[in-house]
């Protein structure tokens, strides 16, 4: 799943993933970040880790993760991630917008990852609680 912000030419277009992977029955939230923050090394341009926590959510363990990467065609971009793990699947919300605008959005992005819920569906015009 993706949201994101209209074209903008002028650079990078904020935007939120939902990301989902099948863990393996030994594969614990902490083990699966830890495997993450690798990933995240190698795959992106100019990557440096902010901060990395784990914070409870609604009675629920996350691993909170702020970052930063360089592309090449946008330029720097910063991102926060919320990771939880629910049964044997793994959910990651990632929003990431242009480092110049992040303080802009921040507070946006924290709330909606306060409503984020794994596996919640709702209809049309039907609230998540």
């Amino acid at each position: 799943l993706i949201a994101r912000e209209p074209d903008d030419p002028a650079g990078f277009r904020a935007n939120l993933v939902v990301t989902v992977d099948d863990l393996t029955a030994d594969l614990d939230l902490d083990g699966w970040q830890e495997a993450n923050d690798e990933l995240l090394r190698k795959e992106l341009r100019n990557y440096f880790l902010l901060d990395r926590e784990r914070v409870e959510m609604s009675g629920r363990p996350v691993v909170r993760r702020l970052a930063h990467h360089a592309e090449s065609d946008t330029g720097p971009v910063t991102m926060e991630q919320w990771a939880m793990v629910e049964g044997s699947t793994g959910y990651t919300l990632t929003a990431s917008v242009a480092t110049l605008s992040y303080d802009s959005l921040a507070d946006v992005f924290s709330a909606i990852a306060r409503r984020f819920r794994p596996g919640v569906r709702s209809g049309p015009g039907e609230a998540v609680p």
